[in-house]
């Protein structure tokens, strides 16, 4: 399994909103206790489309990284890519478990801080 820690945003009946206020929770809780790397499920959507939380996980990941309250983000479906620009980008590439790189897992957002 991982080593870094995993925090699931996706619980039944949890809304976007709900998903992003967490998500702010889980920045300032990691960042307080020196967590370098941190991975979010969002899920994926259940029609096979970019779920709701998804969409607004990865909004809130471009606006603290615009406000450097994060080095970087990657989402689930390039950390599998080596030959993406996001995958060669990623400051924490090295640190995502090796299954996440061998499989893409479209619900997922890995987060440096």
């Amino acid at each position: 399994m991982s080593d870094i820690p995993e925090y699931d945003l996706h619980p039944s009946g949890m809304r976007a909103d709900d998903a992003v206020a967490e998500f702010d929770r889980i920045v300032s809780s990691c960042r307080g206790r020196g967590v370098r790397l941190f991975a979010v499920i969002t899920g994926y959507g259940s029609s096979g489309g970019t779920s709701m939380i998804k969409s607004s996980i990865l909004a809130s990941c471009r606006r603290y990284k615009r406000l450097n309250h994060i080095r970087g983000f990657i989402d689930g479906e390039k950390a599998g890519d080596m030959f993406s620009p996001e995958f060669l980008a990623f400051p924490e590439i090295s640190s995502v478990p090796v299954c996440y790189k061998r499989s893409a897992n479209p619900g997922m957002i890995f987060v440096a801080l």
